[in-house]
């Protein structure tokens, strides 16, 4: 429903005047973001920008390599004046295109700079670089643009670079060795605690960079599930999380206490400050799920309701959470999942239609009937605490 109809209906019910209405409207019009303009804006800097590096690719050869360095760094000077300049004036979409250009150029210049002196790449370490001197922008930039790329850039290239330290390296494998699904549980883990560390002490600071270190916190969890139900039977998929017990149980013991007793800190941090405990739950079941796994035997079937099973839990506490927060939206998408999920694991076990059929109607009976039951104690206890005593 747009905004007019929206004024229109809340006239009709006398929540507001024609003149309210009015106002409202013109100050949302003013507010308006011009999309046309970002879209010209963006295609001009692609424009200009492809536009460079087509003229200096076609006499590359022919520039000596002082030469290009020297433009590289007065470009690079260029855009960081421009980019002071426009915070200064506080026109902040020219400012969030200098600042996501000024990186693209630092990537280049790293680039150039290899190319130049014949540097060999040497796994991830431009980019770890590159990460390393754009991390500053992250602390004025107010869009996802840049920190929404640079997580994915710094994260890769940092485990590339902790897995040429050889003692670092002897740990991971023990981690992977514990369990199923070890590295991928630790990873999140590790991503949820510097989630919660930003929120609690960057959240105005660093808004953008807490929104998409939650984009990529909420995808990792969501591929893990996904990746956890529908791939766990087969083997090419569960040796890509994890091999099976050889770390020796000894090992395995310790590791996995110390991933629960590192859950159950996550959980009494977030209670501390008054976080919800979804993201504490979503931690307990995978964890705990991925040691059921070890025990499961290597069935279809089996590993389908497993998986089925995970799945529904982690949408059961997306369901709980949103009907506390009152997030009605979110309370649809997870009870759609679920229904699809439903639907999926019939056709998984039973594999006909028919059958699939029967059981879908018996499940919305059943599910019926917990509605009006949950209703009917509801209405029950209103009542009883409204009785007068």
């Amino acid at each position: 429903m747009n905004l007019t109809k929206k004024l229109t209906g809340w006239q009709q019910q006398n929540l507001i005047t024609a003149s309210q209405a009015e106002a409202i409207l013109a100050y949302e019009q003013k507010c308006r973001k011009p999309m046309f303009m970002y879209s010209f804006l963006a295609l001009a800097v692609f424009c200009i920008g492809l536009g460079i590096i087509s003229l200096i690719s076609a006499n590359w050869q022919l520039i000596p390599g002082g030469v290009k360095l020297f433009f590289d760094f007065v470009f690079l000077i260029v855009l960081a004046v421009a980019a002071y300049r426009f915070a200064r004036n506080e026109k902040t979409l020219w400012f969030e295109t200098a600042i996501v250009l000024y990186a693209v150029m630092i990537l280049a210049s790293i680039g150039l700079i290899a190319q130049i002196y014949q540097i060999q790449p040497d796994g991830y370490k431009a980019y770890f670089v590159w990460s390393l001197l754009t991390a500053p922008l992250l602390f004025y930039t107010q869009k996802l643009v840049l920190p929404i790329v640079w997580f994915p850039v710094f994260t890769a290239s940092t485990i590339d670079l902790l897995t040429h330290i050889s003692w670092i390296d002897r740990i991971l494998g023990i981690v992977e060795q514990s369990f199923p699904f070890a590295i991928s549980i630790t990873g999140i883990l590790i991503l949820s605690f510097v989630y919660r560390l930003l929120a609690i002490h960057f959240r105005t600071r660093l808004a953008a960079v807490v929104k998409a270190l939650k984009f990529w916190l909420v995808f990792d969890i969501v591929v893990l599930v996904l990746m956890m139900d529908f791939g766990a039977g087969n083997p090419f998929v569960s040796s890509m999380f994890g091999r099976m017990h050889s770390a020796g149980s000894y090992v395995s013991s310790i590791v996995i206490s110390l991933l629960v007793v590192t859950v159950a800190g996550f959980g009494y941090f977030s209670h501390k400050y008054n976080y919800s405990r979804l993201l504490t739950c979503i931690l307990a079941i995978l964890l705990g799920f991925s040691f059921i796994y070890t025990s499961l035997p290597h069935n279809t079937d089996v590993l389908d309701i497993w998986g089925f099973l995970l799945s529904m839990s982690a949408l059961s506490c997306l369901c709980a959470y949103a009907l506390i927060k009152g997030r009605h939206k979110l309370l649809n998408l997870a009870t759609g999942l679920m229904a699809l999920r439903f639907f999926i694991v019939y056709i998984q076990v039973f594999g006909s239609l028919l059958t699939t059929g029967i059981g879908l109607i018996v499940s919305g009976f059943v599910f019926l009937g917990i509605i009006c039951l949950w209703k009917r104690l509801h209405i029950e206890k209103f009542i009883d605490v409204r009785e007068p005593k």
